[in-house]
């Protein structure tokens, strides 16, 4: 069986099984993980890649460690969600929240705006406006229906577009937190 195909067994039985373990399927190892990342938006503007070959895993910032997987492990994306910081702290302390568009605290216009992209291997996996991530209760993820899988020993890109022409106001201390539900594939 070939690797994709191992994969997509994999898809289709996480997909089946949503609420029970699925510790093998084949020779794939499945884990489910939330992927975090927290990103400082103060003054950003035109492509800012938030995932790159620097990014390093730090507690409390993220748990990403640069921007190509190990060999063996593959993510399937399942789902995201964007939170938003309070303001108080910095984004290793940060108090985060589902505060959307209809709320007292809401986001920077520029940055809701804004598109989200993952790309790897010339293949654009997610592209969506950032207001398609966001909800109206604390628990809310954006499924995503393709399964987009972000393969290892491949360089990927994690991006946001903003608006040709604006940037997210200097007066504005925004830390944003993307949080990626996905499921590890491990041969």
């Amino acid at each position: 069986m070939s690797r994709r195909s191992e994969l997509a067994s994999a898809v289709a039985t996480i997909k089946a099984k949503r609420n029970g373990a699925v510790p093998r399927v084949g020779q794939v190892e499945l884990t489910d993980k939330t992927l975090y990342l927290n990103v400082a938006i103060k003054g950003q503007a035109g492509t800012v890649g938030i995932v790159d070959v620097n990014t390093k895993r730090e507690v409390g910032v993220t748990n990403i460690d640069g921007n190509k997987l190990n060999a063996g492990r593959d993510y399937i994306i399942d789902s995201i969600r964007v939170l938003r910081g309070s303001g108080s702290g910095t984004l290793k302390n940060e108090i985060w929240d589902n505060t959307n568009i209809n709320s007292n605290k809401q986001f920077d216009g520029t940055f809701l705006n804004a598109e989200l992209r993952i790309k790897q291997d010339g293949n654009v996996l997610i592209d969506m406006p950032m207001t398609d991530l966001l909800g109206d209760t604390t628990n809310f993820f954006r499924s995503i229906s393709t399964s987009p899988l972000i393969r290892s020993n491949l360089e990927f890109e994690i991006e946001i577009e903003y608006p040709k022409g604006v940037s997210v106001t200097a007066a504005s201390d925004t830390n944003v937190r993307f949080e990626f539900r996905v499921h590890q594939a491990k041969r």
